[in-house]
């Protein structure tokens, strides 16, 4: 069996690593269906390289004249940002990016669903929320509200309840409410208000 030696980390970190990052950080930005390790793999070690073909120039200069030994500090900062800190940005970058509506024009938007995609945006609304029993519950969706996301059933939990009036307007908060947790098989329709 072959010694473990520090080249060997060294192209198994540069070649491997970024790529798992990537994907880890792009699902923590856009929600996606966990895969396997198997299927995730090939698509980790494309991005690796990809990454390193980026960053080809700098890894060069740090891999000559003992850069590691005259800058220990340097070198690990600089392939810390290589291999963690560069895929984390890209992903950021392609959320954003892919959540602009001419990216529509070129390509798919990665959102699972059009409840995550209004969900993601993260506003404060009232909400008036029809049960499939037809009854109808008022409530205000605000930063401390919570909506799941793909790929786990669709619910939402609203901060406050809100009684409603005849008109379906928002009449007064009920009395020490604590909110409300409404789950996917009893909502028929979700209505939002400014």
């Amino acid at each position: 069996m072959e010694a473990i030696t520090f080249d060997k980390i060294l192209i198994l970190t540069i070649f491997f690593v970024p790529g798992f990052v990537y994907l880890k950080a792009y699902r923590l930005f856009i929600a996606e269906s966990r895969t396997d390790f198997s299927k995730d793999l090939y698509e980790a070690i494309g991005f690796s390289f990809l990454n390193a073909l980026i960053f080809a120039y700098p890894l060069y200069l740090i891999h000559t004249d003992n850069f590691l030994d005259k800058t220990p500090f340097w070198y690990f900062l600089i392939m810390f940002s290589v291999v963690i800190i560069a895929p984390i940005v890209y992903a950021m970058i392609f959320c954003i990016i892919s959540q602009r509506k001419w990216f529509s024009r070129f390509l798919i938007n990665p959102t699972k669903s059009a409840w995550d995609s209004f969900f993601s945006r993260r506003e404060s609304y009232y909400v008036i929320v029809t049960l499939k029993n037809g009854k109808r519950i008022g409530g205000k969706y605000g930063l401390n509200s919570y909506s799941s996301t793909y790929p786990n059933p669709e619910g939402i939990y609203l901060e406050e309840v809100w009684k409603l009036n005849d008109k379906n307007g928002f009449d007064e908060i009920v009395d020490q409410t604590e909110g409300i947790l409404i789950t996917e098989n009893e909502i028929s329709t979700i209505e939002f208000y400014i």
